[in-house]
Parts: structure tokens; sequence; C-alpha cells
């Protein structure tokens, strides 16, 4: 059944879920640095034949695409048809030349924020979104786009992509959650809803982020005197 209002939309957004609009995108994390053009450059580093360092202005001129994705927010919200603009992750890997053996890119942003994510996997780096350039808030100047994946992985604020052979924690799971290694296999869709462990995995990160908003209320009530300390 659907609910919520949504019924055209029910099938692709996780149960519960809310939707999101251009207008009220919400914002849930660091506001950006304070970046010109000029200040900002890509890099790619690691495991590669050809390092590459460009500046704003030359990274836009790659070749680029423009595609749909949905965007959903582990926080509980998502927004559906984005239009993406950007370079694909390919046309990096092909400038680059990754050496044998690479398995992952760990894209770095600013702030120490982080993703590794599997080689091969449809990325972006998105330069503009529903063909508007990117705000500030929003990832300005590059931020990752990663399809089929919750929008943690989708750094903001983009400077250089890693290439590397064996996983390595991101900022997710080092600061955030503290799993050393990922809790479910990489490679999987988080939407393979017929997938046992993406689907264990998922309940394992809710059961976490629930009883920390759970922790957090308490405080606050505490703190404002609800209940006693």
């Amino acid at each position: 059944m659907a609910k919520r209002g949504y019924p055209d939309h029910q099938p692709r957004i996780p149960p519960g879920w809310r939707l999101a609009t251009v207008e009220k995108w919400p914002i849930n994390t660091m506001h950006g640095p304070g970046l010109r053009p000029t200040d900002w450059h890509f890099k790619t580093s690691g495991q590669v034949r050809k390092p590459l360092s460009l500046p704003y202005d030359e990274f836009v001129q790659l070749p680029h695409i423009t595609k749909k994705f949905d965007h959903h927010c582990i926080d509980g919200w998502s927004y559906l048809g984005n239009e993406w603009t950007g370079v694909d992750m390919n046309t990096i890997i092909e400038m680059t030349r990754p050496n044998e053996g690479v398995k992952y890119v760990h894209v770095e942003g600013e702030n120490e924020y982080s993703a590794t994510l599997p080689l091969g996997q449809e990325l972006m780096l998105a330069f503009k979104r529903n063909g508007e350039a990117l705000p500030r808030a929003g990832g300005w100047p590059v931020r990752l786009v990663a399809p089929g994946e919750f929008g943690y992985k989708s750094v903001k604020w983009v400077q250089e992509v890693r290439f590397i052979t064996e996983w390595e924690e991101d900022f997710w799971n080092k600061k955030l959650i503290g799993w050393g290694e990922p809790p479910i296999d990489p490679a999987l869709n988080p939407w393979n809803v017929n997938n046992e462990e993406r689907k264990a995995g998922l309940r394992k990160l809710f059961t976490h982020l629930l009883e920390e908003k759970r922790r957090e209320k308490l405080e606050r009530m505490r703190k404002s005197g609800e209940i006693p300390a």
C-alpha cells in the first residue's frame, strides 16, 4: 500500500522516507569551505601511472555527461530525479591509468571527509545539479555522486581521488560508526532487496543510528530538566 501520499514514488524510496524538493533540500553537514575557483585543484594519486592535477577551469572542460539519479539520505529523506552534470569516473580512470591490482577508489573531500568505493562502480564527479552550479553547501565546486548508495558516500568538496589495492577505512566507518572493516561487501547494491547480507548490514546501521539519536535525545532532555539528570 502506498503511504504518505506518494503512490507514484513509494517504490523508489525506502519505507518511511520523506521526499525533499529543490527548495527544501536538507543540509545536515558542514556548509563548505571558503574556496575560490582559483584555489581548487582536482588531483589523483596512489597506484596510478599518470597522476592528475587539474585546476577548476580545466576540470569542467573535461568530457562530461548529464544523468538523472535519485538521492537517498541515511537521515530518512529522498530527492528523486536529480539531474547531475559532471565527469564520469571512467574518464578519470582512463586519464590517470591505475596500476594492476587496484580495486578501490578513496575519494577525499574537505574536513577529512572521505568515501571508499569499488573501482568500476558507476560514479560521477558532478559540478552541476539540475542545470545549475552546485551551491557551496551542496558540495561546490565538485561532489561525488554514487548512484545506488546512500548520500553519506557522496563526498562533497572533492579534492582528490586516490587509487588503492586494499579496502581503506573512510570517514563514515572510522569517525561515525567505528567499524574497522566495511560492515557489508561494498560491491553490493544497497537496493538489492534480495541480498540478505546487505539487508543485515543496513539493519545494523539503522540500529546504531537510532540508538545514537535516542542517547542524544535523552541527554538533551536531561540538560533541559525534562527528566532527572
